[in-house]
């Protein structure tokens, strides 16, 4: 994961004021890393033992669990059924059938990036 990327995560938990040394930044990009690689390995054991070249959400939330990362895999399902849910009307109001029966793009909350919804860590739309 880029440096940039976890230094911008620390500081979102962090008071204003406070610093983070190169090493701490450095730290957990090295964990961060070693996380990804860890679940990941998982799901593609997961998926080679059924024979499938795609690892899927569902296989990272199985490897998460199988792993014990289960205080995790309640959110991360609220934050995939409702970022489908998006997607799935993103692409009806794409293509200009909105549910309000209105063409282009609808609307959106100022809060999502790049047309993605944002959440919190609980899975609550912010």
């Amino acid at each position: 994961m880029p440096i940039a990327n976890v230094i911008r995560i620390m500081r979102k938990i962090l008071p204003p004021h406070a610093k983070i040394s190169d090493d701490a930044k450095e730290t957990i990009q090295e964990c961060v890393s070693e996380y990804i690689s860890f679940v990941t390995g998982e799901a593609n054991e997961r998926c080679q033992r059924e024979q499938r070249k795609t690892i899927t959400a569902e296989d990272i939330l199985w490897a998460m669990s199988k792993l014990g990362f289960d205080d995790y895999v309640g959110p991360l399902n609220v934050f995939i059924n409702r970022y489908r849910e998006f997607e799935t009307d993103r692409g009806c109001s794409l293509r200009g059938s909105g549910q309000d029966g209105s063409v282009g793009g609808g609307g959106g909350s100022s809060s999502s990036m790049n047309g993605m919804p944002v959440y919190d860590q609980y899975g609550q739309y912010k």
